[in-house]
Order: structure tokens, then C-alpha cells, then sequence
């Protein structure tokens, strides 16, 4: 069940990557990036920009710690 959840992750991760890549070839008219998406990350370059999607998908990639409760009865 994990890995279905990581694939589907590493998929929506690359969806969502190309879709911000592809932002600044549409027609200015049409799409203004800030709508869309933080300024801060229209403002970046394409290196900069790389980088904070690859940091984004490391954490949502690195397993999270749960702590769990015991109830005595």
C-alpha cells in the first residue's frame, strides 16, 4: 500500500513539475504565473526553481514518524 502511495506521489510530483515548467511558454495575455502559483517561485530561475521542487519531493517522499499511544484498559 506504500509504494502505490509513493508512485502515485512521484507521479503527481512530475505532473505538477512539468506544468510549472511549461507556465512561462504560454501567452503572456492568457496566463499570468502568480495566479497560479507562489510569486516567489515565478520569480525564480529555471536552476532555482529545480531545486525547490526537488527539495519539496524529498520531504514528501522521507517516511514521517508516528507516535502512537497506548491505552491501558
Amino acid at each position: 500500500m506504500k509504494k502505490i502511495i509513493k508512485v502515485i506521489l512521484i507521479v503527481l510530483f512530475f505532473v505538477l513539475l512539468s506544468w510549472v515548467i511549461n507556465i512561462p511558454f504560454a501567452k503572456a495575455e492568457e496566463l499570468n504565473c502568480e495566479t497560479f502559483v507562489k510569486e516567489e517561485i515565478c520569480n525564480m530561475t529555471d536552476e532555482e526553481a529545480e531545486k525547490w521542487f526537488w527539495e519539496l519531493f524529498k520531504s514528501l517522499m522521507e517516511p514521517k514518524e508516528t507516535k502512537v499511544k497506548t491505552v491501558e484498559v
